[in-house]
């Protein structure tokens, strides 16, 4: 009869947030045939039951031991390396050790990536690459691709960690530990060929959460080496002689490149590389890692709710974006309809109501990654209107109404996706987005349109802000434009109580404002204005 484990649910059980019968191995796993493995146990905890009390701690006492013969062997090889390098000798060297945590540090750092990377980033296929992980924290020696992908997944996982829980949890600055494993990672690529499955994986990986990291790798530049390997092992192609199982994988792994080739455009001001016309791969399926398997038959995509539905939804946003944002010659390019911004809003409707009934709808939001899900992509769609909103369109302006209500459900998604609690662990992949548009379009507007709820919302994202560390030099423009918006209803505030202005005296909406049309104008205002304080912007909106 399988023995009882002490204390912990497996980690496959752990990610999978179901109840774990504790046997070794469990009844989840040997129903779905993957390895059982269980987390190490926290330092200082013995089960005080009589002979499993000599069980555990032999155990233990055999676990130290093989650790410190590890520790002899690493230093013997550091030894031996030492000793090459000044006989003149040239090895082969491995990334170098030290940048390697410990087998405790790897198991937590694997456990944060199942918890706050692989529920937003379905890159890899869980259950094989648990095996691979457990190996590696076991002590057995890996090849080149594995250690791009340790080294990868090492530094996913601090990217999705804030500051205070990497000393919290590793007793480390998070800078360091993104610097040392950003080390590894590029120390390890360089060794081996990119043209391969699991580096390519790897490599995508750390460029999706480069993004998140401000000393991170240059990924506008980078990002067209991924295209060029892709392409190399024909990813952008429907796979004929390969397993279903693989061709699961490499869809996976193409349509993660396909969105950072469209985040990437967004966040440089430019357009996607990848034509249409270039590719046939499907979408992944709809299915969960624990129906897949390497000698599995042709799966069938499910119905509903599954780990993959959050991937599958950013997938369809993400195609869908490249139709609405980038420039009439490039939907021409990729046989788009050029569509009006009139004509863009609509579609957007239209594919919102399309999400909703064939994602959204299975999600329960209860459930804090379902809430994550149906919130997060609901902005995002709002921040697609708000980009096409802001265009210009052929007479010169832009309709003030219908900008301020959009402004307004941007702030207030945004504002509602952020202050959820029990989301936080997956907030880190929208970290890169603040909404300074929205805001300082808002409080452009509210200088020449008076409007108490649009003037609640804005006033409570600034205060927010303001007393937040994620700033930057856009910031000073905010402020600016906060004061002035503030100068203009203080002013209309007094008028229309019929006081004489006394603490706006000095206030000079005039000379401040420029272009800005008084109260009592048409609803219609200059995109010049637009112009002048574009500097509270990147090159482009950014919806994600």
């Amino acid at each position: 009869m399988p023995r009882i484990t002490p204390g912990r649910s497996c980690l496959e059980c752990q990610r999978r947030k179901i109840k774990c019968n504790r046997a070794a191995p469990c009844g989840y796993c040997v129903k779905t045939r993957i390895r059982c493995v269980y987390p190490p146990g926290r330092p200082g905890i013995v089960p005080t039951n009589g002979d499993g009390d000599r069980s555990v701690i032999s155990r233990i006492e055999a676990i130290e031991k093989r650790l410190v013969g590890f520790e002899r062997g690493l230093e013997g090889i550091r030894r031996l390396i030492e000793d090459g390098r000044s006989d003149g000798v040239r090895f082969d060297e491995p990334v170098s050790v030290s940048l390697h945590p410990s087998p405790v540090v790897m198991s937590f750092l694997w456990q944060t990536y199942l918890e706050t990377v692989d529920p937003v980033l379905k890159i890899f296929h869980v259950p094989t690459v648990q095996r691979q992980i457990t190996g590696v924290m076991r002590g057995k020696s890996v090849d080149g691709r594995m250690e791009c992908l340790v080294f990868a997944i090492y530094y996913s996982a601090v990217v999705s960690l804030s500051a205070k829980g990497c000393l919290d949890e590793l007793e480390e600055e998070r800078s360091v530990l993104l610097k040392r494993y950003r080390t590894g990672f590029e120390n390890a690529l360089s060794k081996v060929d990119l043209a391969d499955m699991t580096v390519l994986q790897a490599f995508v990986l750390y460029l999706i959460c480069g993004r998140r990291d401000e000393h991170g790798p240059d990924v506008s530049a980078r990002l067209k080496t991924a295209i060029d390997a892709a392409f190399k092992i024909n990813l952008h192609h429907e796979a004929s002689r390969v397993s279903p199982f693989e061709v699961e994988m490499r869809r996976r792994l193409w349509w993660h490149i396909y969105i950072l080739d469209v985040r990437t455009a967004e966040d440089t001001g430019s357009e996607p590389s990848i034509l249409e016309s270039s590719f046939d791969t499907l979408l992944p399926l709809n299915i969960d890692d624990g129906s897949l398997h390497h000698d599995m038959g042709e799966p069938v995509g499910r119905v509903g709710k599954t780990e993959m539905l959050f991937t599958l939804a950013r997938f369809k946003v993400s195609s869908f974006a490249r139709q609405v944002v980038f420039s009439d010659q490039f939907c021409r390019d990729n046989g788009y309809m050029v569509l009006s911004p009139g004509q863009k809003c609509n579609s957007i409707d239209e594919f919102r109501q399309q999400m909703e009934d064939g994602y959204l709808r299975h999600c329960d939001k209860k459930i804090p990654f379902d809430f994550i899900t149906v919130a997060a992509t609901r902005l995002i769609l709002v921040k697609l209107k708000l980009t096409v909103t802001k265009q210009r369109t052929s007479q010169n302006s832009l309709s003030q109404g219908n900008f301020q209500k959009v402004c307004v459900e941007v702030l207030q998604h945004a504002r509602k996706l952020r202050l959820y609690e029990k989301g936080q662990r997956w907030l880190w992949l929208f970290q890169t987005y603040v909404e300074w548009d929205a805001l300082g379009y808002l409080l452009i507007d509210l200088c020449a349109f008076q409007n108490e709820a649009a003037w609640s919302v804005a006033d409570e994202v600034y205060q927010y802000w303001k007393n937040h560390d994620i700033r930057d030099q856009r910031w000073g423009q905010i402020e600016e434009l906060y004061s002035q918006a503030d100068g203009f209803r203080g002013l209309r505030l007094d008028n229309s109580a019929g006081v004489s202005p006394s603490s706006h005296d000095n206030f000079d909406p005039s000379e401040s404002m420029g272009e800005a049309p008084a109260s009592g104008t048409a609803c219609e205002w200059s995109v010049g204005m637009f112009e002048r304080y574009f500097q509270v912007l990147d090159t482009q909106t950014t919806w994600l």
